[in-house]
């Protein structure tokens, strides 16, 4: 019970302080949500029309059609219907239209993970099988002219999706799809965005991905390495953080990322994260480089093995993150309603 509740918490959490953003974005059309959502939907209708009706479904294998009927059965009235709303935009919508139903999606999803596992499993189930990935992908990889906040709200999204469930192997799927879709890429190339946010959200999602043991080789081989080791280095603390985690749940079971960390200085900025760093930042660190030297002779993990020791190392980081939140709203270490 009490590990379930960390992983609502963690993801309610992790996605709050990765997306802090979504509040002022959300603060900002306070006064015209509701129409702007009936405005939103309105102009999909138009484009769907216009288009001689509902367009082609994303090709779907039989194994995700499968996934996806199963998690769309499971999945409570209200929140199959919103998903209902927001997948019919992802994939026929433009624009605006599609950013608001990124940011429903989001907040979906952290709504269901307070919901309980079961619930936030069957809905990234149904997000993931049912085909939303290219459209979020799409939006990801928008290049120079694309709106910063709609690529924020992807990666923050694909961070959503790509969060397991720690109780369970059932959504294991989850981020080999996300990955085997193409996120990759655009996913490391943000690492190097002007936007901090923009950066934090694409670290947050790699941290994650990175769990699963062809992603984790998939991520480290795009080039991701570098810039987050810099990350690591020059950026604010919590970003630094994230880079952390990033690198640590990369490591794991990784000679070759353990070679890469090596060549891009990473022992180096751990020892001086370690003794001259924030106080958020010297016991991750002084732990991250005592497991980076015990790398080389570490005993070969199979891949179960790789999963549970990448997942706990993530879990770590996200634990600390909770702990820096509850610090922010002034809640000192004991949370409020069992948080803790």
């Amino acid at each position: 019970m009490a590990l379930r509740r960390h992983y609502a918490t963690s993801l309610a959490v992790i996605l709050l302080l990765g997306s802090s953003e979504i509040c002022g974005v959300a603060a900002a059309k306070k006064g015209k949500k509701k129409a702007d959502a009936e405005d939103g939907f309105d102009r999909m209708q138009v484009e769907m029309d216009a288009n001689g009706g509902t367009g082609e479904p994303p090709p779907q294998s039989p194994e995700m059609a499968a996934e996806e009927a199963k998690a769309v059965a499971g999945l409570a009235s209200d929140i199959k219907a919103s998903l209902t709303d927001i997948m019919a935009i992802l994939l026929h919508g433009s624009g605006p239209s599609q950013e608001q139903a990124i940011e429903q999606l989001i907040h979906l999803a952290a709504s269901t993970s307070e919901a309980g596992p079961t619930q936030a499993r069957l809905f990234r189930s149904a997000v993931v099988a049912g085909g939303a990935l290219p459209a979020l992908i799409a939006a990801l990889s928008a290049g120079p002219d694309a709106s910063p906040s709609k690529v924020f709200l992807a990666a923050t999204a694909m961070h959503a999706l790509a969060h397991d469930d720690p109780t369970t192997d059932d959504d294991n799927f989850h981020a080999r799809e996300i990955c085997e879709s193409g996120a990759v890429p655009p996913l490391v190339k943000l690492l190097e965005a002007e936007d901090p946010r923009v950066q934090g959200a694409a670290t947050n999602a790699l941290s994650s991905l990175a769990e699963n043991p062809m992603c984790q080789s998939m991520i480290a081989a795009a080039g991701a390495i570098a810039p987050l080791v810099s990350m690591a280095q020059y950026a604010p603390d919590m970003l630094k953080l994230g880079a952390l985690s990033a690198l640590d749940v990369l490591s794991v079971n990784n000679a070759d990322v353990v070679r890469q960390l090596g060549t891009e200085g990473a022992p180096e900025v751990l020892q001086g994260l370690a003794s001259m760093g924030s106080g958020l930042l010297r016991e991750e660190a002084k732990g991250f480089s005592t497991r980076l030297s015990e790398q080389p002779t570490a005993k070969r993990l199979n891949d179960q093995e790789h999963a549970k020791a990448a997942r706990q190392t993530r879990q770590r980081y996200d634990g600390v993150r909770q702990r820096a939140f509850r610090r922010m709203q002034g809640w000192g270490d004991d949370a409020p309603n069992g948080q803790g």
